[in-house]
């Protein structure tokens, strides 16, 4: 009876206060923190940080980064109210698309001197640096960083990969360029921060995905000039939108995502509108070149070459005119793609 006991008011208390509780959650609700603490015992809890626990059911349905986002949100739940998420503990609770692994420990960031020693725990370290009260927010109850400053900080500390798809979706998310640049430029003595300064010149609004930005990121990293991004087609009464366009060359680059037909009962059905669809942009003067996302994360010279194929067979036709990036009017059209 007292585990059944136990587990209804754990179950109440997580019901009032999200995914993860802690300690105080349990003070301020009149709940012993015996009973959590018999919780975390008996297995219905995992501590994820010094006093935050979440249920162990939630954690073992979690994906890895949903499952790095319950620590991060632990580790700020249990940090002083000055500690804000940085990093890939901000990317976890903002929603920040990422492309690697989590790592193993959440880090937080407290505004002061950034020649201080950070803090180091069990479950993440904090350390001091600049941090602008604009770019501060709160998510799940924590503090955090914005989107902007974490794209600045992932570029820093993970490279250029890592921090394009972060900064893009910064800027897609409503940020401004000239903010990002502004905190590079504050920021001008920090280390890795040049590569923070790249990705704010490169970055593109317009980009709507990580395999996006990886596809467009084998053109930078090779020199050679960037596609724009979702651009619009009209082909008699039909819309179609392809994901990178290169106007000079008249050649449009898609990438497929790895769920587009897998295991879908009207997979036959798309595979039919893909075929319409490239006739239709053909007819109009437009070649195709597609990647993959192990392509464009591993072999993404290998998009380049695709293209070059591409443009060969496009020869010297006349250059499409029938494109916008801006979206057409959906009334009226037959389809849009």
């Amino acid at each position: 009876m007292t585990r059944l006991r136990d587990a209804r008011i754990l179950a109440e208390l997580f019901d009032r206060f999200g995914d993860v509780v802690t300690m105080s959650d349990a003070a301020a609700s009149g709940i012993p923190g015996s009973l959590v603490r018999r919780g975390a015992d008996s297995g219905l809890l995992v501590r994820v940080a010094k006093s935050a626990f979440v249920r162990r059911s939630s954690l073992e349905r979690a994906s890895e980064w949903d499952a790095f986002r319950l620590r991060s949100i632990g580790f700020g739940l249990c940090s002083g109210s000055n500690v804000h998420l940085t990093g890939w503990g901000a990317a976890a609770v903002l929603g920040v698309p990422t492309v690697h692994a989590p790592p193993r420990l959440v880090t937080g960031l407290r505004p002061g001197d950034a020649h201080r020693a950070p803090d180091r725990t069990p479950y993440g370290r904090t350390r001091w640096g600049h941090l602008p009260s604009w770019h501060r927010t709160r998510r799940f109850r924590v503090a955090t960083v914005d989107a902007a400053y974490a794209a600045i900080d992932i570029a820093r500390h993970y490279g250029a990969v890592a921090g394009l798809v972060a900064a893009d979706f910064a800027l897609r998310s409503g940020g401004r360029r000239e903010s990002l640049a502004r905190l590079v430029g504050e920021m001008v003595n920090y280390p890795g921060i040049q590569t923070a300064g790249w990705v704010v010149e490169h970055a593109d609004p317009r980009a709507e995905s990580p395999l996006e930005t990886l596809g467009r990121l084998a053109f930078l990293t090779h020199r050679r000039e960037a596609p724009l991004s979702n651009v619009w087609f009209t082909v008699g009464q039909r819309q179609y939108r392809v994901d990178h366009y290169l106007p000079e060359d008249g050649v449009a680059v898609e990438g497929d995502g790895g769920t587009k037909y897998n295991d879908r009962p009207d997979a036959s059905v798309i595979v039919n509108a893909e075929k319409d669809r490239e006739r239709d942009l053909r007819s109009v003067g437009v070649e195709l070149a597609r990647y993959s996302y192990e392509v464009a994360m591993h072999r993404p010279a290998e998009i380049l070459r695709r293209v070059d194929v591409a443009r060969r067979i496009r020869g010297s036709k006349p250059l499409p005119t029938c494109w916008s990036l801006d979206p057409p009017d959906a009334i009226g059209w037959a389809r849009r793609a």
